[in-house]
């Protein structure tokens, strides 16, 4: 996001993103220079024109040599001013990095985007914006609004913003073309305060069972049926009954039979055999 303010030109770039420095592709003076003013006072050498944009030490491995100044990803130490020599001519441009949060709001859905600040008093206009153009507006001090092209009647904040400083804007019916990047902050004797940003993505629309196509088929799982569960269980049970008698004829049969496959001796059969004797007579027993 870019705009003017007093003494130059005022960037606005979410931390990881690339940023270009706008003024730098209208200076063609060869040996122009841009310098980063650092606390202190003392300034830094970002880069040299030369017949392209050179980066100078420090950001050679963020920027390529190009027709104008572009850092490849930004950080917060880019924050703060900077000065552009271009042959006779100085300009000034101020480079704000912020941090932003992140949201997926699906299609259909409202959004919120949260934002406090000191109202009791206060002058000045809160301003929603995205990619640069205005969502939203509410001047301070009168209590009016106006809204961007494409937003009309769907944003708005609660009506006691002035008690509790709760200026949250809610955006009604999310479309997908409402992605980007918005900047939310407080404009206020021509400078901006409070800055915050928030990348909105937009998801596919959730369907609802009521916006269901009535000829779509769906399928229910059905509980299964107590009947049809016994047939199953009858055969296996008869099975393991079959198996069992099986088994246990098995067994009985290989009581009875010998290794040699004739048939096994009864119990009185399997005692030995005694030699019969003769009655004794006269105390002599009688040889056969």
């Amino acid at each position: 996001m870019r705009e003017k303010y007093d003494g130059g030109l005022a960037v606005d770039t979410i931390s990881g993103d690339p940023v270009q420095f706008p003024e730098t592709e209208q200076c063609r003076e060869r040996g122009a220079t841009l310098q980063h003013t650092l606390t202190g006072g003392s300034s830094q050498a970002v880069a040299r024109l030369e017949d392209v944009w050179k980066p100078a030490a420090g950001y050679k491995d963020r920027m390529s040599p190009n027709e104008s100044v572009v850092l490849n990803r930004s950080n917060i130490n880019d924050q703060g001013l900077y000065g552009l020599t271009c042959g006779s001519e100085e300009k000034r441009i101020h480079l704000n990095v912020i941090t932003s949060s992140e949201k997926s709001v699906p299609e259909g859905q409202a959004a919120g985007f949260t934002f406090h600040y000191f109202t009791a008093g206060e002058l000045g206009r809160y301003r929603v914006e995205r990619n640069t153009q205005l969502v939203f507006e509410l001047d301070l001090s009168s209590g009016s609004t106006s809204q961007g092209s494409g937003f009309e009647n769907r944003t708005s904040v609660a009506p006691h913003w002035r008690s509790d400083g709760d200026l949250t804007l809610t955006l009604q019916g999310v479309k997908p073309e409402d992605r980007g990047d918005y900047f939310l902050y407080v404009l206020k004797d021509r400078k901006r305060g409070h800055l915050q940003a928030v990348r909105m993505r937009v998801s596919p629309a959730v369907n609802t069972p009521e916006e269901r196509n009535p000829d779509q088929i769906t399928c229910t799982p059905q509980p299964p049926c107590k009947e049809t569960l016994w047939i199953p269980l009858s055969i296996t049970a008869a099975l393991v009954l079959v198996a069992l008698g099986v088994v246990c004829r098995q067994r009985i049969c290989r009581s009875h039979v010998s290794p040699g496959g004739g048939r096994s001796l009864t119990e009185e059969e399997s005692q030995p055999i005694t030699d019969p004797r003769v009655p004794e007579e006269n105390g002599h027993a009688s040889s056969a």
